[in-house]
């Protein structure tokens, strides 16, 4: 028969077991998502889709997915799996965009400075 404690310790067990699990198992269905908005996105079978895990932030999962050799971004979070917008033109005289290093999400870099080369 368990002590008290050690009933504790069995739940303790058996919590950890099934964070692992549903870590695991999230983990497992991002591919899943990822290889499906791919071959929407890159008009490939199924099969001929490679997928690649490209970089990972504290809120973002970028994968790579290819075919052709053509690819696309796909970014995950926890709401989800989505194509990654592509990165903004920058003009010469209006401020240009910088990737946000942790949504990486395009964002208007106010801090450089706007000129003009040559008269309008």
């Amino acid at each position: 028969m368990l002590s008290r404690d050690g009933w504790a310790g069995a739940g303790r067990s058996m919590f950890f077991g099934m964070a692992l699990w549903a870590a695991t198992a999230c983990a497992g269905s991002e591919p899943r998502a990822v290889v499906q908005i791919g071959t929407k996105n890159l008009h490939c079978p199924r099969a001929e889709v490679e997928t690649m895990l490209n970089r990972e932030t504290p809120k973002v999962r970028e994968y790579l997915v290819g075919c052709n050799f053509m690819y696309t971004r796909v970014h995950c979070r926890s709401d989800g799996c989505y194509q990654a917008k592509p990165e903004p033109p920058c003009f010469e005289g209006i401020p240009c965009f910088k990737e946000d290093p942790v949504t990486l999400e395009w964002v208007l870099d106010e801090r450089q400075p706007t000129r003009l080369s040559g008269p309008l």
